[in-house]
């Protein structure tokens, strides 16, 4: 058995993933296994991992979608370790599979660690990492995440075997209400601001269609609120209130997520104002 198993949960993207497996197998460290789960109409992804060393391959005889083809990688993943790789996304550098691996080795307390990411898309790159204080305040609280996905995408991140999965009522925060999950079970994490892995960014990305959805704000960030009971706190409130008003959520909506009439006609007030911050409490 494998020390590590690296998911990769398939969807097209035929470049992407022998990139990834090309990045994966220039890795010094060769304790692992690969699982590929593919949610393709076509067999171009099992070629590609025909031959391949450590690798296995299945094919999913009906799609199950973004979280449901995620966690069936992780559930037919053997290793101590595991993680998830977007075939959008590789390995930067040889040793970033043993930084992670070192991290874990290094931190028996925590059952997540993560690393800082380099962005590269057609218009450059940069370097994505977590700062000091927003590691601080995840130390924190692990529902601070919900003020904003500080950690990153799920391919910059390890974690322990059997910790969870992702949640299949989620698409474009089931990863950070992954990462909640975990914290809320041990607050323990490491991370280097170290880029190990190199994300991909194009306009055709899942994240890219979401992040413009009124209908998949609104109820995700309502979803994830009432889930983990946010309501009791003045900044995930105000958290919630943004997007409700970035969207422009109908005070019946609002109001299925506890938002009084006087809070709901605060915030119109202040969107149409052009301001942040809404009176009745909502004061940083």
């Amino acid at each position: 058995m494998a020390k590590v198993s690296i998911g990769i949960p398939a969807y097209y993207g035929e470049a992407g993933v022998a990139r990834l497996l090309h990045s994966i197998g220039q890795q010094e460290y060769e304790d692992y296994e690969v699982v590929i789960t593919d949610d393709s109409g076509d067999g171009r992804i099992g070629r590609l991992a025909e031959g391949k060393k450590n690798v296995r391959y299945y094919k999913n005889e009906v799609r199950l979608g973004a979280a449901g083809n995620w966690n069936r990688a992780m559930h037919l993943c053997t290793g101590e370790y595991m993680k998830i790789m977007h075939h959008d996304d590789w390995f930067t550098a040889p040793d970033s599979l043993g930084e992670f691996v070192r991290m874990m080795e290094e931190h028996p307390e925590a059952d997540l660690v993560f690393c800082g990411t380099r962005q590269v898309g057609r218009d450059g790159e940069y370097e994505r990492f977590i700062s000091p204080e927003d590691a601080g305040l995840l130390r924190q609280d692990y529902r601070n995440l919900f003020l904003g996905n500080t950690i990153g995408a799920p391919s910059a991140v390890m974690h322990r075997r059997g910790v969870g999965e992702y949640d299949g009522a989620l698409t474009w925060l089931v990863d950070m209400e992954f990462y909640m999950h975990i914290l809320k079970g041990n607050p323990h994490f490491a991370y280097t601001e170290k880029p190990l892995v190199s994300i991909g960014v194009s306009a055709g990305q899942l994240t890219e269609s979401c992040i413009g959805s009124r209908e998949i704000n609104i109820a995700e960030y309502g979803y994830v609120y009432r889930k983990y009971g946010l309501g009791g706190e003045k900044a995930y409130k105000r958290k919630l209130m943004q997007i409700l008003m970035e969207y422009g959520a109908s005070y019946g909506e609002a109001a299925g997520l506890g938002i009084t009439k006087a809070e709901y006609l605060a915030g119109r007030a202040g969107k149409l104002a052009g301001k942040v911050k809404w009176k009745l409490g909502f004061r940083g």
